[in-house]
């Protein structure tokens, strides 16, 4: 009996939560964790392409440009 006290049987252990021996699901998750990743970061660049806005940007369309200019010496 003091045996029993001392030293209690050990209760039998659980069954593992994800029984994947050969990380077929461990894969599978990592997969698409890094498709998710690389869209996040498609997305995020191209919302930071469309907002930004260079403020020494070319001219877009340069006939429209000169019919607009008052300049005399671009008439030569």
């Amino acid at each position: 009996m003091i045996n029993e006290l001392l030293h209690p049987p050990r209760p039998k252990p659980s069954p593992p939560v994800f029984d994947d021996p050969r990380g077929q699901r461990r894969r599978i998750v990592t997969t698409v964790g890094v498709v998710v990743c690389i869209l996040c970061l498609c997305v995020l660049g191209v919302g930071a392409s469309v907002l930004y806005a260079d403020p020494k940007a070319p001219a877009t369309g340069g006939a429209a440009e000169a019919r607009n200019t008052t300049d005399t010496t671009a008439r030569r």
